[in-house]
């Protein structure tokens, strides 16, 4: 069977440990980082599934989603992976579902910066899930750039563009996917970290962001027959 649904994963740690879940036959390379299929079943029949590593980042991400959409034409992109929740808003290991994409490390000094940051914004179009959502997910507008969230920031993303939470990657993916090439793209993703005044705690102590992963993933993957039953492929 043809695969019509690709996952895409970028962390570096989020790709070790789905890899530390999944009992692998063979893992191929890709321009970006490796990737492999995956059976799952869905309403009792096998569904091949596609599963991508992306690399961090806005660049790796909307070039892999690119490439990921030519080679393979899937009728569904997942992200699968992490993100900072705000304090006040969200909590630790909340699930996620992007309705809302904006980029916000887009700096515009001659007088257009709202413009370039509306160019840039996704909205997703979720109706085709349907209610309830596995895992008790919730709709939630997610704010993306190459860096990590600044608890400067919190308090201005989510006054502006009602924001809830960060990543790097997921403006990309939805930018590409469903902005310009019209592809069902579902962006769930688990709050490992919450930013607040006192930053973040996975800023001063790196491995409790690889403990929230190693959390967050397993959740994320036993969802996904679930997840993908409601596209009705």
């Amino acid at each position: 069977m043809k695969p019509e649904v690709v996952v895409l994963i970028c962390a570096d740690d989020e790709w070790k440990v789905l890899k530390e879940i999944v009992q692998l036959d063979e893992i191929k390379p890709s321009p970006f980082g490796e990737w492999f299929i995956q059976g799952i079943i869905v309403k009792d029949a096998e569904v091949p599934l596609i599963f991508f590593q992306t690399g961090c980042g806005k660049i790796p991400a909307a070039a892999a989603t690119q490439y990921a959409l030519d080679v393979w034409r899937p009728k569904l992109v997942i992200n699968l992976g992490t993100c900072g929740g705000f304090e006040g808003s969200v909590k630790k290991g909340d699930i996620l579902i992007a309705h809302r994409t904006v980029v916000y490390d887009i700096h515009e000094r001659s007088g257009r910066q709202n413009e370039q940051v509306a160019k840039y914004a996704t909205d997703l179009d979720l109706s085709w899930l349907g209610e309830p959502y596995p895992l008790n997910a919730v709709p939630a507008i997610f704010a993306s750039a190459d860096q990590d969230l600044d608890q400067k920031n919190v308090g201005p993303l989510n006054k502006e563009h009602r924001a809830v939470a960060a990543d790097w990657e997921s403006g990309a993916i939805a930018y590409v996917a469903w902005k310009k090439n019209n592809t069902k793209c579902l962006i769930v993703r688990g709050v490992s970290d919450i930013v607040g005044k006192g930053g973040s705690e996975i800023y001063e102590t790196p491995n409790k962001f690889v403990e929230s992963v190693k959390q967050i993933i397993p959740r994320l993957l036993k969802a996904l027959p679930a997840w993908v039953s409601k596209a009705n492929l």
